[in-house]
């Protein structure tokens, strides 16, 4: 009974971190074509659809091979800004990759940008609904 109850909330939280990763996606790029450096900014739609469908789907298997799901309702904000900050380099780390191997031009500052709003905004949420997991699951 308990396993079915805790599937069901980390996929709750599975479906949360693509919906905020697609957020500090979103930012990050137009943080990044508003910032004026050397060169302009700019992803075709089907290249950024398909970096943002990427990247949604390495922060939640990065989420569930690391179990940051799993601590989210007894973890301090201390383990959930550590585990949430691993999670987020090894996207950061995990989009470099696809860029290399598709032999896209991306820009650094976007990558690390988009790097630290995901870090915030999931940092954020996690924090704040830690109680309230707590609580769902002991329902």
């Amino acid at each position: 009974m308990f396993n079915r109850h805790y599937r069901k909330v980390k996929i709750l939280f599975g479906l949360t971190d693509i919906a905020l990763t697609a957020i500090a996606f979103l930012a990050a790029y137009e943080t990044r074509a508003r910032i004026h450096l050397e060169r302009a900014f700019f992803l075709d739609y089907r290249i950024g659809g398909l970096l943002l469908l990427l990247s949604a789907a390495c922060w939640v298997v990065i989420g569930y091979w690391l179990n940051v799901y799993e601590k989210l309702d007894s973890a301090h904000p201390r383990v959930v800004l550590r585990d949430t900050f691993r999670q987020c380099a090894l996207g950061a780390i995990a989009l470099v990759l696809a860029q290399y191997l598709t032999r896209l031009d991306l820009s650094r500052p976007f990558v690390l940008i988009f790097a630290v709003y995901a870090w915030v905004i999931l940092c954020l949420f996690r924090i704040y609904a830690g109680p309230w997991v707590g609580r769902v699951r002991r329902e």
